[in-house]
């Protein structure tokens, strides 16, 4: 550790002395860099503390069983909800039906998606007649679309944060070329983030297949 101050403490050094860095600009980014670090450090824990409150009743379930001599009811009754709140992580539906159907499907079709495929379809698989259907009507595309255009807009934001600092790096100090570095760095992440939750052909084709697969079983 001591070595690696040494080396980045040399570089600035080195930069100061032959004018590619001010020390005016140094300051501003230790001003920056530090409550930065500090403010990552915050959100960590604030995460950490809605994870232990997400976690809450889960635990406080598993406690009841672990803890208490219950009747086989609440037991059976405790055990369906511990169940209900963890397929609910999984598969993204709160429907409790529809749950147990993509369970099913996932653990048949297991060596080919995970579980967290049916996520990107939660708002359009129905149950009709005691299977699971693809709604793929007029609200997906719609809203498809959407997540479509924000992505879109998202790295148009993202490649302007970085055409700035090069075509007007004479009117823009240096704290502004870290405000429009970091811009395009959360930018371009909102642009994976949405891309992401738009499905592809593929994943259509094989959600088809999958959904399929429930006649071709209740056929046999």
């Amino acid at each position: 550790m001591d070595k690696m101050l040494d080396i980045v403490n040399g570089w600035i050094s080195a930069a100061v002395s032959s004018g590619a860095l001010e020390i005016k600009q140094i300051l501003i980014f230790i001003f920056i860099a530090g409550p930065l670090a500090l403010i990552i450090w915050k959100i960590r824990g604030i995460l950490a503390f809605f994870n232990e409150v997400r976690n809450s009743k889960l635990n406080e379930l598993q406690r009841l069983l672990d803890s208490h001599k219950l009747s086989d009811e609440v037991n059976i009754c405790i055990k369906e909800d511990i169940e209900r709140i963890t397929s609910y992580r999984m598969t993204g539906i709160s429907d409790v039906a529809s749950q147990k159907i993509i369970v099913r499907l996932f653990v048949e079709h297991r060596y080919l998606i995970p579980i967290s495929f049916f996520k990107k379809f939660r708002t359009f698989l129905l149950i009709k007649d005691d299977a699971l259907v693809f709604n793929k009507g007029f609200s997906f595309w719609f809203e498809n679309g959407m997540y479509a255009l924000f992505s879109l807009q998202f790295l148009c934001l993202a490649i302007l944060s970085l055409i700035l600092p090069v075509y007007r790096n004479a009117y823009i100090p240096f704290w502004g070329h870290l405000i429009l570095y970091t811009v395009a760095v959360v930018m371009f992440l909102f642009f994976i983030t949405f891309g992401k939750m738009i499905p592809r052909p593929q994943e259509c084709k094989l959600l088809s297949k999958i959904l399929q697969s429930q006649y071709n079983n209740s056929s046999e």
